[in-house]
């Protein structure tokens, strides 16, 4: 037999065996289970996050440009300092809201209406009074406020 055909045979036979070492295996019952752990409150606040990520960096992006005008970039300047100032503002009226007692808190400032989204499973028309008022303790009364619970 020569050298050649006796490596085909070998290996033809190691893989005839582990193919039946594969099949003759008990099937795993022990698949683990990725569950998706993150709430709506996060997506929210994550999507939030990229939009505004997107603003700052499409401003930057004008700043950097050597064919801007000075009147664009302050305007980039300016649209960049009042998106940071929204988010400090919605984290300070998050960090209000979550004194209340609540945990899962999500606010966004657009225009003059701050929408709010608490995570509550049996609100009442005093939850939402309550956070109203603080809010509006917060930030004055030039923005309409917006409350909504939800559960999941």
């Amino acid at each position: 037999m020569n050298k050649q055909a006796f490596t085909f045979l070998t290996l033809f036979s190691l893989i005839l065996v582990l193919s039946i070492y594969y099949i003759m295996l008990p099937p795993s019952s022990n698949q683990e289970v990725v569950t998706n752990t993150q709430t709506t409150i996060e997506q929210l606040q994550q999507q939030l996050n990229k939009k505004r990520d997107d603003i700052i960096a499409k401003n930057n992006e004008i700043i950097a440009k050597e064919s801007s005008t000075s009147d664009s970039i302050n305007e980039a300047l300016e649209t960049i300092s009042e998106t940071k100032n929204l988010g400090e503002k919605e984290k300070s009226i998050v960090a209000k809201i979550k004194e209340l007692g609540y945990q899962d808190v999500y606010v966004e400032i657009d225009n003059q209406t701050i929408k709010v989204t608490v995570l509550k499973k049996d609100a009442t028309q005093s939850d939402a009074s309550k956070v109203i008022k603080e809010v509006l303790k917060l930030v004055g009364d030039n923005y309409q406020v917006e409350v909504k619970f939800i559960s999941e």
